[in-house]
């Protein structure tokens, strides 16, 4: 009987795709949440790779790659799996606001001139990644709608912001001969977006485990009633005499 108690006890903290609920744990998650983007922002990995290159007159050949990257978008992925929608609109907004008004916490500083930056396209693109991929996970958390979820949030990003790029070239705030490039630089950076977005959403249901005791409500908070006891009724100690 004992371990059946604890058993129960236990089953209840267990993540079964419960929408994420309002309390103090939820919050302390979002400030890390909110820390790991700012980390994230100004994180480089840097690694190589192999990758086949064509050389004239030779043919292909193996080669290594060296590449320096920074797990920005990802971690919004990541953060979207662990908060779910409303909580990740908090988040990020409290990132934009802290960007805009607080502290250059952008890739390239901060400060409502940021909106002129190519960059802030791909900030505005987390907006709909977060609605998109939140949706997505929010219909079933099998690692097929997981994967699922991280590519339509990768996609979404990085349309959004190569849409804004077009626009800020039609407004003439950057030039038109900068999208190439841009687009170029951002398209190599899309493949390793998508790899490293489904590796923290494979990974994502044990760290979500760990953080939902913190998340989730008291088993027993909802279902505390006050016991009402009759006029007539006399305590133990009464009836002792």
């Amino acid at each position: 009987m004992i371990n059946k108690r604890y058993k129960d006890i236990f089953e209840q903290y267990i993540y079964k795709g419960e929408p994420t609920p309002l309390t103090i744990g939820t919050l302390v998650v979002c400030a890390l949440c909110f820390l790991l983007l700012i980390i994230a922002t100004f994180t480089q990995i840097n690694f190589s790779h192999p990758l086949p290159e064509y050389i004239k007159g030779i043919g292909f050949v193996l080669s290594f790659k060296n590449v320096t990257y920074t797990p920005q978008i990802p971690i919004m992925i990541f953060i979207i799996y662990i908060l779910g929608k409303k909580y990740s609109y908090i988040t990020f907004t409290a990132y934009l606001l802290t960007g805009f008004f607080i502290w250059p916490i952008f890739i390239y500083g901060g400060g409502i001139d940021y909106i002129q930056n190519y960059l802030f396209g791909y900030l505005l693109g987390f907006i709909f990644a977060i609605l998109l991929s939140g949706t997505i996970l929010r219909l079933n958390h099998s690692l097929k709608f997981r994967l699922i979820s991280a590519i339509t949030g990768v996609i979404t990003i990085h349309t959004i912001g190569f849409i804004y790029c077009i626009i800020l070239a039609i407004f003439r705030i950057i030039d038109f001969n900068l999208i190439l490039p841009i687009v170029k630089a951002m398209s190599n950076k899309f493949i390793y977006d998508l790899i490293f977005s489904t590796i923290v959403l494979a990974i994502g249901p044990y760290i979500k485990s760990i953080l939902w005791v913190c998340m989730k409500p008291k088993p027993n908070s909802k279902k505390n009633k006050k016991i009402k006891k009759s006029p007539h009724m006399k305590p133990n100690n009464q009836l002792l005499h």
